[in-house]
């Protein structure tokens, strides 16, 4: 696997203050149930005979406040091999400049390597509040046939043109299944939703029709 392609290295300049999180974030436990749920489908996890044996996928809510109006929670940098998460497997991303290629997060761990192509898909809108960059198989091979759109094989994961490759394919009207391939990070797809039931929903019916398709 090219270098530029190993899972967990981060790509944005980041500025990270480590400490606790709030102690009561409105969503969390719903968001660390759908973690657990994407980890036992398989999009989330670890495993040893795939990408260097890296932990790799991750999800975010939108969690907006007054003094950080961009604010969502995400997955921390390299939890993939846990089944289950306490807020310690969490970093909450607090601002960010997609073009200046910097972000800005605090909490007991530094934020998923995919934390900037998250934050593209918050900020174009129309509005999303729920975002899951999984892995599978199934879904990168049969992105043709399922009609997926698709970033170009030559882009990288968490560059600053994944970023605004996400941005140009929502701008240029719904991606079908509001699911984008990443044909440039291998097994990568991302969707999003309006809630995080949306969003796995969304998960679990691509891994069912992406299994049909492969028969």
């Amino acid at each position: 696997m090219d270098k530029q392609e190993i899972e967990g290295v981060i790509k944005f300049e980041l500025a990270y203050q480590a400490g606790d999180l709030p102690p009561e974030l409105p969503g969390f436990a719903a968001l660390n149930q759908a973690r657990s749920l994407l980890w036992q489908l398989g999009v989330i996890g670890q495993d040893d005979a795939r990408y260097l044996g890296l932990g790799y996928g991750n999800v975010s809510l939108r969690m907006p406040t007054a003094e950080c109006p961009d604010a969502f929670l995400i997955t921390g940098t390299q939890t993939g091999h846990l089944p289950h998460l306490s807020p310690n497997g969490y970093a909450r991303v607090l601002a960010y400049d997609i073009q200046r290629n910097w972000l800005q997060a605090d909490g007991p761990c530094k934020p998923s390597s995919e934390a900037m192509t998250h934050a593209a898909i918050f900020q174009q809108p129309p509005a999303v509040n729920a975002i899951v960059h999984g892995h599978s198989p199934a879904i990168w091979r049969q992105a043709q046939a399922l009609g997926l759109a698709c970033t170009g094989a030559d882009i990288a994961f968490g560059t600053p043109a994944m970023a605004q490759a996400m941005q140009a394919l929502r701008a240029a009207g719904k991606p079908p299944r509001s699911t984008i391939v990443m044909l440039g990070h291998q097994d990568g797809f991302i969707t999003w939703g309006k809630d995080l039931e949306e969003t796995i929903t969304r998960v679990q019916a691509l891994l069912q029709d992406a299994d049909a398709a492969a028969q």
